[in-house]
């Protein structure tokens, strides 16, 4: 008579104990890797379970519903005189180590036939609901995998599995037999996506069909699913702690941030924002952007949110909206407003970057006032430097012209010798304040940029020849040595030529002044590596250090024994102001009672063509 439902379930379970039992009592064989290894050392099968050794072989809650379902679809279906463990496990083709396979012809009345089948079926879809992944190999060929394995591993069925040579890809091209056995335990695996999946694997040796073959039962790592886990939280926290740094971040910034939703409408505010418009984020969240902006910059605004919408993910870079801004009070506040897509491309946002303008245009406005302020004032010096040097001109030429007549005695002779030197310090008085006058003038138009210059191709030899024939007399005077040493193919340099005879007679005239009796002004020209026209002036009078050369550089400014020589302090600076004029380069170099050496480097013609 056979079992009730009930008592079938929980016969299995039990000879399912006895089995396990049974196993471990048996000599150990080389191809078997228990399920659970060391739990069942030195257990006597015949003995009652108690104690550690019976909860180590206890079933565990999936194996007993395995073992349910097993004892379901067996009910009423086991042959007569064949209901003990070893039967139903010969049923199922999984034979002991070192126990003969059954017979396959089964000489018991109904043993054959429908029921077999169905036995299979039914085991069949018990296997495929086991938690456990079951594959069953021989001479590395699969034979059976069940759904639970295929679904692991990524493969639709076995027949997918088999033509995609799984197999080898599972275990990369090793033998699975002897991987399995030697890894017992902790397995890393391939899916058919390549991805590296890490499962607890065991193996045993069972007959299939008759025949020896290997069963692999695989599932997921515990330990690896822990740490995926943990790996997971981990990054969730980093996210978490990222966004707030982040947010930390933004408060401390100095420009106010917005972020936008896809519509526009307003997600958060920075503090700074907050300051900036007056509200809290709270206050305003999901109103839209438009809030922020004076009417008069809705429209640019709007017109740049639509871009960014249609952009979609391709890169999209605006510069920054100049926009006014509208605070909580409706002041006015000039905006730089830099508008950006932000967040993934199925869930676009965007973001409002704003920099209040208030400063910089407060600064900006003082500026042009200064700079307006000081044109002005250039403008005004230039003009009364004008006028005086007009004004100033009529009288001098007058006081110049009579002075010449007297020394000249056109008119009579001059009764006394000592009225005769005063005539000519009235002449000297009177040129060198024209040529203050001038000097002046022509500084003030520079620095103005109203000097006239009519610029050509100019020979410099020519003009140092010019301007030394002029310095002789003065240099003699003084007792100075004048040499010159001119490079005979000097190309012609493009400059006013009434500026450049300046430039030359105010230098020589500044080296034969402070310089000393048989002392020496050499006057040289040369070409340098780059193909320039350079003129140097280099004396070997007083000199001076570097921070009495900027001083000589200052319109008016004297230094010690220089300004004993007399002179208003405006040669250098004039010189170096008619050099620059000329696009030229102006280079001094001096040192305390070694002299002085000016360089002026003028702009190859050719290489400028």
């Amino acid at each position: 008579m056979l079992p009730e439902a009930g008592e079938a379930e929980t016969s299995i379970e039990r000879t399912a104990e006895i089995y396990v039992l049974r196993q471990a009592a048996l000599p150990p064989a080389s191809n078997i890797v228990p399920i659970r290894p060391g739990a069942l050392d030195g257990l006597n099968p015949r003995e009652p379970l108690h104690g550690p050794a019976a909860e180590s072989v206890e079933l565990t809650r999936s194996e007993r519903d395995a073992f349910r379902e097993i004892a379901r679809a067996l009910v009423g279906r086991t042959p007569a005189g064949r209901d003990d463990a070893w039967g139903e496990r010969t049923e199922l083709g999984i034979v002991a180590p070192g126990e003969p396979p059954a017979s396959t012809n089964d000489e018991r009345p109904g043993a054959a036939g429908a029921d077999d089948e169905e036995v299979r079926r039914n085991a069949s879809a018990v296997l495929d609901r086991l938690p456990i992944g079951v594959l069953i190999i021989r001479d590395a060929r699969p034979l059976y995998a069940n759904q639970t394995l295929l679904d692991l591993i990524g493969y639709r069925d076995f027949g997918e599995f088999v033509s995609a040579n799984g197999l080898s890809a599972m275990f990369r091209d090793r033998d699975p037999q002897g991987m399995a056995v030697e890894d017992a335990g902790s397995v890393a695996i391939v899916r058919a996506d390549g991805q590296i999946l890490l499962v607890d694997g065991r193996a045993q040796a069972i007959a299939w069909d008759g025949a020896p073959a290997t069963l692999i039962a695989l599932r997921r790592s515990p330990e690896a699913q822990l740490q995926a886990r943990l790996r997971a939280a981990e990054r969730e926290a980093t996210r978490e702690g990222s966004a707030s740094d982040l947010q930390i971040m933004l408060d401390r910034a100095t420009d106010g941030a917005v972020t936008l939703d896809a519509a526009g409408r307003i997600l958060s505010l920075n503090e700074p924002a907050e300051r900036l418009f007056g509200y809290h984020q709270n206050e305003i969240a999901g109103e839209s952007v438009l809030m922020l902006l004076a009417p008069q910059s809705h429209p640019e605004a709007t017109a740049r949110l639509e871009a960014l919408s249609r952009a979609g993910e391709a890169e999209v870079s605006f510069r920054p909206l100049q926009a006014v801004g509208r605070d909580r009070s409706g002041g006015s506040i000039p905006l730089a407003l830099t508008l950006a897509r932000i967040g993934p491309s199925e869930a676009p946002s965007f973001c409002a970057l704003v920099r209040d303008l208030t400063r910089e245009r407060e600064t900006e406005r003082r500026l042009t006032a200064a700079r307006d302020a000081a044109e002005a004032a250039s403008a005004a010096k230039t003009d009364f430097l004008a006028q005086v040097s007009h004004e100033i001109r009529t009288p001098l030429q007058a006081i110049l012209g009579f002075a010449e007549v007297m020394l000249e005695e056109r008119f009579g002779p001059v009764g006394n010798e000592r009225y005769k030197d005063y005539l000519k310090d009235i002449h000297a008085s009177g040129s060198h304040v024209t040529s203050l006058a001038d000097d002046l003038l022509d500084l003030s138009k520079i620095e103005a940029g109203k000097l006239e210059l009519a610029f050509a191709a100019v020979d410099a030899n020519n003009v140092i020849r010019e301007c030394v024939s002029l310095m002789q007399p003065q240099a003699a005077r003084e007792r100075v040595i004048v040499r010159v040493s001119l490079h005979d193919r000097l190309p012609r340099v493009m400059v006013d030529e009434r500026s450049l005879k300046q430039i030359i007679l105010n230098l020589m005239s500044n080296a034969v002044k402070f310089n000393e009796p048989g002392g020496q002004v050499i006057v040289s020209t040369a070409v340098d590596a780059a193909g320039q026209a350079v003129i140097r002036v280099r004396d070997t009078g007083v000199g001076m250090s570097e921070n009495e050369v900027g001083l000589a550089l200052t319109p008016f400014g004297q230094v010690g024994k220089v300004g004993a020589k007399g002179g208003a302090g405006l040669g250098l600076p004039l010189t170096k102001a008619l050099v620059e004029a000329n696009k030229a380069e102006f280079s001094i170099k001096s040192r305390r009672e070694q002299g002085t050496l000016i360089e002026i480097a003028f702009p190859n013609i050719q290489a400028a063509q």
